[in-house]
C-alpha cells in the first residue's frame, strides 16, 4: 500500500478489523462509494484549549485498488490536522490514520461534531463521511487589571478595571471599589457581562472630598475588589494623587512678574520720568519700549523655568517592538542591546499571542527573567508598572519563546511584545 503524500501525523498501520461504515445518502443516478470510515473512539469528551488524538480507519471494500482524498469538513473544521490527505488502497484493505483534534480556549461546551470526508478520485462516487462526536466541557474563567494603577489630578482620577474572559462561558463581573478613607468617594458601574475569549471595560472615578490651591501632592489608597459568576475573586490596590489646583511653578512665576513689574516701576519712576521731561517725546518712547523688551525676556524667562519643571524626571518617552517566531517545540529569541550610556526604564509591557500558541513567553533583562507567562492564558496581555524597569547602557533585552504548539492553521508560534517608557 502507498500514499500519494508524505505522512505528518504518526504511525500509520495495516489492521484487519473492519470497521463501522458511516456514508452520506446517494442521491438519485448515483452510487455510493465502497469504502468505509471510522473513527476511534468515535465519542469523548474533551477540556476546551487541548489537542486530542484520535485514530481514523479506512478499509477498502471493493475488489479493485482505490486512491482517495480526505477533507476536514463541518464543525471544528479548522482544527482538525489529518495525518495525510490523499492515500492508495489495494482491494479488502485497512489503514489507520492519525488525526488530531485542537480545541480552542473559546469553543462553546457542549457537543460538537468534527467530520473528514473521504472522496474517490474521479470516478462521481457519493463521499463517504466519518465523524466523531465530541463533548466539550465548560469552562469559566478570567483575570482582571487595573490601569492605571496610579491617577493624578486636582479636582479627579480615572481608572479602568478590564475584565478578560479566558474561558469558554460568558462570565459576569461585580466590581466593588472601597475608598479606604473618607477623603474620596470611588464610582463605576456594578458589574460587566463578558462573552468568551472577549474583555470589558469599567469606568472608575475618584473625586476627593475637596480640593485646595497650592501645596504638595496628596496620595489617597484605594482597593477594588471583583467577584465572578465563575467563583473567582480578585482584588485590586491603587492610588489617586491629588495635586493643588495651582500648579507648582505658578507661583514662582507670578512672583517674578511682580518683581519684573516692581522693577520696571523704579526704573520709570526714578530715570525715565526725569529724562523724558528734559528730552522729546520720541526719546520717551524709546525709553518705554526698552522697559517693555525687558518685561518680555524676564517672562520667556519664566517660562522656560516653568517647561523645566513640568519635564518629566524619567527621560524622553521612547518604545521598542520584539517579535520572535519559533516551530513546535523549538526555541526562539529577539534581541536588543541599549546603548551605551543611555538608560531606560520601561513602564509598560504589552504581550501579543494573535495565533493562540501554546507556549512559554520570557522578557528577560542579560539573561535575568523579568517577566514569564504561558501563551494559553491569554491572546493580547498588558501589563503596567509604578515603579520601572530599568536597563543599564550595554545591557541586553530579549524576548523569548518556548514553542509547545502552534494555533490553529499555522505552522510556527508567533509572539511579539510592545515595550514603552523613557530613556535617559
Amino acid at each position: 500500500m502507498s500514499a500519494t503524500i508524505p505522512v505528518t501525523g504518526g504511525d500509520l498501520g495495516r489492521t484487519t478489523r473492519e470497521p463501522v461504515t458511516e456514508r452520506r445518502d446517494a442521491g438519485y443516478g448515483s452510487r455510493s462509494m465502497t469504502v468505509t470510515a471510522t473513527f476511534m473512539p468515535g465519542s469523548i469528551s474533551v477540556a476546551p484549549g487541548s489537542e486530542t488524538p484520535l485514530a481514523l480507519t479506512v478499509h477498502n471494500d471493493e475488489d479493485e485498488r482505490r486512491v482517495v482524498s480526505l477533507e476536514a469538513v463541518g464543525d471544528l473544521a479548522d482544527g482538525v490536522r489529518l495525518g495525510l490527505t490523499s492515500l492508495s488502497l489495494e482491494p479488502d484493505e485497512t489503514f489507520e490514520i492519525p488525526v488530531t483534534v485542537a480545541v480552542t480556549p473559546t469553543v462553546p461546551p457542549g457537543l460538537h461534531r468534527p467530520e473528514v470526508r473521504i472522496s474517490a478520485d474521479n470516478d462521481g462516487a457519493v463521499p463517504v463521511v466519518a465523524a466523531v462526536s465530541m463533548e466539550v466541557m465548560s469552562v469559566a474563567d478570567h483575570t482582571v487589571a487595573l490601569d492605571p494603577v496610579a491617577s493624578k489630578g486636582a479636582r479627579r482620577g480615572r481608572h479602568t478595571v478590564r475584565v478578560t474572559n479566558s474561558g469558554n462561558e460568558e462570565v459576569t463581573v461585580g466590581v466593588h471599589p472601597d475608598h479606604l478613607d473618607s477623603a474620596i468617594s470611588l464610582d463605576s458601574e456594578p458589574a460587566v457581562t463578558v462573552p468568551p475569549g472577549r474583555h470589558a471595560d469599567v469606568t472608575l472615578t475618584a473625586v476627593p472630598s475637596s480640593t485646595y490651591w497650592n501645596g504638595p501632592s496628596v496620595e489617597h489608597p484605594f482597593a477594588v475588589t471583583t467577584t465572578g459568576s465563575d467563583g473567582r475573586s480578585f482584588e485590586l490596590a491603587g492610588t489617586y494623587v491629588q495635586r493643588p489646583r495651582m500648579p507648582a511653578w505658578l507661583g514662582p512665576a507670578l512672583a517674578g512678574a511682580a518683581m519684573a513689574l516692581l522693577i520696571g516701576a523704579i526704573v520709570w519712576f526714578a530715570f525715565a520720568r526725569p529724562w523724558v521731561e528734559d528730552t522729546a517725546e520720541q526719546a520717551a518712547d524709546d525709553a518705554i519700549e526698552a522697559d517693555r523688551e525687558a518685561l518680555r525676556e524676564r517672562i520667556v524667562e519664566l517660562e522656560e523655568a516653568a517647561a523645566e519643571a513640568e519635564e518629566l524626571p524619567l527621560g524622553t518617552p521612547t518604545d521598542l517592538r520584539l517579535d520572535v517566531a519559533a516551530a513546535g517545540g523549538n526555541i526562539g529569541a529577539a534581541r536588543e542591546t541599549v546603548p551605551a550610556g543611555s538608560t531606560v526604564s520601561i513602564t509598560d509591557v504589552v504581550f501579543q499571542n494573535p495565533t493562540g500558541a501554546v507556549g512559554t513567553v520570557r522578557l528577560t533583562r542579560d539573561g535575568d527573567v523579568l517577566l514569564e507567562s504561558e501563551l494559553a492564558n491569554f491572546r493580547d496581555l498588558d501589563l503596567h508598572f509604578v515603579a520601572p524597569y530599568t536597563v543599564a547602557g550595554g545591557s541586553e533585552i530579549a524576548l523569548e519563546l518556548d514553542c509547545r504548539t502552534p494555533g490553529p492553521g499555522v505552522p510556527e508560534c508567533t509572539v511579539g511584545a510592545s515595550l514603552v517608557g523613557f530613556v535617559d
